[in-house]
């Protein structure tokens, strides 16, 4: 019974400490593409880049507040 516990909350903190990572690499990736589609098609301003990059914040805070509903129910 307490291994169980204790692989339980190690489990969680493996989640909990990988999110961000999760969320570096969706915000960075999503401003890649903007980047990419702003230099490839030569728009001033760097639009593309802001709005996808908004895109991956969005995105990722998403994924965060989905695995902390997944992990609190799985309690």
């Amino acid at each position: 019974m307490k291994e169980e516990k204790t692989q339980k909350k190690i489990n969680k903190w493996i989640v909990f400490t990988s999110m961000p990572f999760q969320m570096a690499a969706t915000i960075y990736l999503c401003y890649f593409v903007g980047d990419w589609i702003d230099v490839r098609f030569d728009f001033d301003g760097g639009w593309w880049a802001k709005g996808f990059t908004m895109l991956g914040v969005i995105a990722s805070l998403y994924q965060v507040i989905r695995q902390a509903n997944k992990i609190s129910k799985s309690e």
